[in-house]
């Protein structure tokens, strides 16, 4: 009888508005998700700090930030939420059914997920799975993220993080652009060639060059742009050369739109992992994304970029074009 009267005294309707809140930063917002006023949110959290003789909330500006206190609450309660939510699912016979966000790099998405996409969903054609693609660190919490691919090092707190794919970079361009160059040295090329610079990966060029034995080039005339999508679709147009990067570029290689003259590789020290929020266990169809990506990744090409002829090495360490 006791567990029934703390179950009683339990405030659901303040522990929604105070969850809804939470995510969204606003109570405006929890508000309209709840279909009530901006007022009556303030009241059932207010009413839960009363209860609770904490404060979950202050005020920065127009956003509401969780204090210390607020968001271990708030780490408990979408846990308590979440295995309630999947107990319901289970009970009403659609646990597999489950719809799972991912997010992950536009790139990445763009050039290695979306044209897989075709094979998860004959593999899973019971998975919803939402992409979330930007270039940004998400929050998992408050957007109800579940699974996340990163660019990094696999060092984020409060993630559990599994290396995915591994990244090298190389010079790409077209047959066309490559035929129209009058030097077939690399240490020629990339001071006189037009380069394309990517503002995510400022020294790239200078990485490779140095991993190759070569002067960096100046790159004051180089074509400045902002995202591997703008600076691959410079290369196709013939614009100029640009620092490919594996996985994104493979596809792009295998079609033959885009070549690696050089046809060697600098390992980055970066990669690509996925993460998931430390201490959460995944949904079902979570693992089942986590597997099929994991599967994806492994048939990954490597070494040699696909669709080019063995580099020929020249003297004094540099690389030669086919």
């Amino acid at each position: 009888m006791a567990e029934a009267d703390e179950i009683r005294r339990l405030p659901l309707n303040a522990l929604r508005s105070f969850y809804l809140a939470a995510q969204a930063g606003r109570f405006r917002l929890a508000a309209e998700l709840l279909g009530v006023t901006e007022s009556a949110v303030s009241h059932q959290v207010k009413r839960l700090e009363q209860m609770l003789g904490v404060a979950l909330f202050e005020r920065r500006g127009r956003e509401m930030q969780l204090t210390p206190t607020g968001n271990r609450y708030f780490a408990a309660v979408r846990r308590s939420f979440g295995e309630l939510l999947r107990a319901t699912a289970e009970a009403a016979g659609s646990v597999d059914q489950a719809r799972v966000t991912l997010t992950l790099p536009t790139s990445l998405a763009a050039f290695w997920l979306i044209p897989r996409l075709g094979a998860l969903q004959q593999r899973h054609p019971e998975v919803n799975l939402q992409l979330l693609t930007t270039n940004r660190k998400c929050d998992f919490a408050r957007e109800n993220i579940d699974l996340g691919i990163r660019y990094g090092h696999g060092d984020w707190p409060g993630f559990h993080a599994t290396r995915l794919l591994s990244e090298q970079l190389f010079p790409v361009a077209t047959r066309a652009f490559m035929a129209k160059q009058r030097s077939a040295d690399a240490a020629t090329l990339v001071r006189s060639a037009p380069l394309i610079a990517n503002t995510l990966h400022p020294g790239e060029w200078e990485e490779w060059c140095l991993a190759h034995d070569i002067a960096p080039p100046p790159m004051g005339r180089a074509l400045v742009l902002e995202s591997s999508e703008l600076i691959l679709q410079g290369a196709l147009e013939g614009i100029g050369m640009a620092m490919g990067r594996r996985p994104i570029v493979d596809r792009l290689l295998a079609s033959g739109q885009l070549v690696a003259p050089f046809g060697r590789e600098a390992d980055s020290a970066a990669g690509y992992y996925l993460v998931r929020l430390r201490g959460e266990p995944p949904t079902a169809a979570a693992r089942k994304v986590e597997r099929w990506l994991m599967a994806e990744a492994a048939l990954a090409p490597v070494g040699r970029p696909s669709g080019d002829e063995p580099a020929r090495m020249r003297r004094r360490g540099r690389v030669g074009v086919r």
